[in-house]
């Protein structure tokens, strides 16, 4: 590979309490080469996803915009590529040549939902990278298959020897899956995963490697799993080591997947006051925002008109809401002041904090309108009755878009 090319490598859900390198102990000692790509370059410790579900994560974070910027009303395929400068873009007017490598299932409609990757970008579908779990693929529990995984990582291996084989600098984002083939679940082959990164460590210089993740998950937070649909810190605090930036090794500052075009181009650590993660497009019934401010994540759920307000620093697990000065007792059957019982040293600036972070969720937020909302229970109905929706749809559409 020609010594200036550069490698965006993701994970699919990758969860930082994954990796040893952010404090998993089970992990420890097994991740060779993750370890090494760590004590050479820069962690980032509050790296922040644009939106916890995978597309919406690509469009921002290869458009360089939060979701609300795009103003698209609900999650759909898009009808035309995104008509701004992308990160791919960018890469080309730099001399890059544009690649994309992912499990083949990806390489299908999942494109129209994001359609950001460039004219000129080529596609490496690469057939069963994926192990296939959960709801949609039950086998329960199974054994760690090295022949498969072996297998999948043989046909990356004959990806990036053909991509190499130009000569030419090469802008590579590569997007593991949720579990590689032969895994048996999440976070559960970190150590296969560690095989990955030596496999490209082969072909890219560890000064041009980057490691991270489109999102988090729940990974047990509040009794969940899974992703897509809440804001909270295991599912947007995402994984970041980059090459040495800055003479830092870690950084500690608010940070969002919208800003690659500082970190891997221009080797610049970016500084943003606010930053945003949003769960859905702005017409979704099921929105959930986050707002994020130094230590503070201020949390808006749109299905139930309520607000969360955390300091990650004094509460990492997001035990207590901030919003709430008084607080019922289940208990005694009682109402008291939460100062009384809660201990936080800051009370006395969260009045402050609040309105500073309901102020930016306002200034960001956007309704849909009542015709907007007509229009939706009509398609509503239609979902319902797909003959005539078939006839409909492409007329309705005209006028909606």
């Amino acid at each position: 590979m020609n010594s200036e090319s550069i490698l965006l490598l993701t994970k699919d859900a990758c969860c930082k309490a994954y990796l040893p390198c952010y404090g998993n102990t089970y992990w420890k000692g097994k991740t060779p080469n993750l370890d090494e790509l760590v004590a050479k370059g820069t962690k980032f410790n509050r790296f922040y996803t644009a939106a916890p579900s995978s597309n919406m994560a690509y469009l921002s974070m290869f458009t360089m915009m939060f979701p609300y910027q795009h103003e698209i009303r609900d999650y759909r395929p898009l009808p035309k590529d995104f008509s701004g400068e992308t990160l791919f873009d960018y890469a080309k007017s730099q001399g890059f040549e544009n690649h994309i490598m992912w499990d083949s299932d990806w390489g299908g409609t999942d494109v129209l939902y994001a359609r950001c990757y460039g004219e000129d970008t080529t596609f490496h579908n690469v057939k069963e990278m994926r192990q296939r779990v959960g709801w949609k693929f039950p086998y329960g529990c199974h054994q760690f298959d090295e022949q498969k995984a072996s297998a999948a990582m043989a046909r990356v291996r004959s990806e990036l020897e053909s991509m190499s084989s130009s000569g030419k600098k090469i802008f590579l984002w590569c997007h593991l899956p949720h579990v590689l083939n032969g895994g048996t679940g999440y976070g559960a082959e970190i150590d296969l995963y560690d095989r990955y990164i030596g496999l490209f460590r082969e072909f890219f210089n560890d000064d041009n490697i980057f490691l991270s993740a489109d999102h988090g998950n729940m990974n047990g937070l509040k009794n969940k799993l899974c992703y897509g649909f809440d804001v909270y810190e295991p599912a947007v605090n995402i994984p970041l080591i980059a090459p040495r930036i800055s003479g830092v090794q870690e950084c500690d500052e608010n940070i969002s997947n919208i800003d690659y075009k500082s970190l891997i181009f221009k080797r610049q650590i970016p500084h943003r006051e606010i930053i945003f993660s949003d769960s859905a497009y702005y017409a979704q019934p099921n929105r959930k925002l986050a707002v994020i401010y130094r230590n503070y994540r201020y949390l808006y759920n749109k299905a139930t008109d309520s607000e969360e307000l955390y300091d990650i620093e004094w509460d990492p697990a997001e035990n207590y809401n901030l919003i709430i000065d008084t607080f019922y007792d289940v208990d005694r059957k009682t109402t008291a002041p939460a100062c009384d019982y809660y201990f936080y040293p800051h009370w006395e600036q969260l009045e402050e904090i609040r309105e500073k972070l309901r102020a930016e969720k306002n200034r960001i937020w956007r309704e849909e309108t009542e015709k907007m909302k007509r229009i939706n229970a009509v398609k509503g109905w239609l979902n319902n009755h797909p003959r005539v929706k078939k006839v409909i749809m492409p007329i309705a559409d005209k006028f909606i878009h």
